[in-house]
């Protein structure tokens, strides 16, 4: 009888220690969440070009697959000259990226959007593109880095569905993705993502 009322305490103990270890891991999810979002004052849209790292490509991706004959360079800004090419199917290693925006989309709020403090007519600058609805954002004196902007409507219909959809872009900006990628022989230069089968990795 002892034993049972010792082995009960034990898994009422247990329990109430798995709870508040759930309880303590969603608040530090839902901390975490606010983050994500918080605002980042600033007065003005960050200057162009403006250049970030896509955050799903590094050093220990798999390589790719070259789609096209790719010229590299070495470098990708506005200076870059080009150093060499690859040829069509060569598997290259991939050892880092940027997205480079030198226009952002220009984007309409259509219904508010409590979460941004954002009303209908609101403009939202939607700078990095970072797949599956995520961005980089700057919207009335708040930039909002790696935020979840699914609720955005692209020029052609794509992207939000249903009653999530909260925003549409009116205008569409300018921006590449760089990958700087090494060659069989050793060699490494900067070239474009449509040059690359990005299904393996992306």
């Amino acid at each position: 009888m002892h034993s049972e009322r010792f082995w009960s305490r034990r898994i009422e103990m247990h329990n109430r220690s798995l709870n508040f270890g759930l309880l303590a891991l969603m608040l530090i999810c839902s901390v975490v969440g606010y983050a994500q979002h918080s605002c980042i004052p600033s007065p003005n849209p960050p200057k162009l070009p403006m250049a970030r790292a896509s955050g799903r490509f590094n050093s220990s991706a798999a390589p790719l697959r070259v789609v096209q004959l790719a010229g590299i360079s070495d470098s990708w800004k506005a200076t870059r000259r080009e150093i060499g090419s690859v040829p069509s199917g060569t598997m290259v290693e991939v050892l880092e990226d940027r997205i480079v925006v030198d226009a952002p989309d220009v984007v309409r709020v259509t219904n508010s959007i409590d979460a941004l403090n954002l009303k209908e007519g609101d403009k939202i600058l939607r700078y990095a593109r970072l797949g599956e609805g995520w961005a980089d954002i700057w919207a009335e004196g708040c930039w909002y880095r790696a935020v979840n902007a699914d609720f955005i409507t692209e020029p052609d219909g794509a992207g939000c569905g249903g009653t999530r959809c909260s925003a549409r872009v009116t205008k569409l900006g300018s921006q590449t993705w760089w990958f700087r990628i090494r060659r069989p022989d050793g060699r490494s230069g900067w070239t474009q993502s449509q040059n690359l089968d990005l299904s393996a990795g992306g």
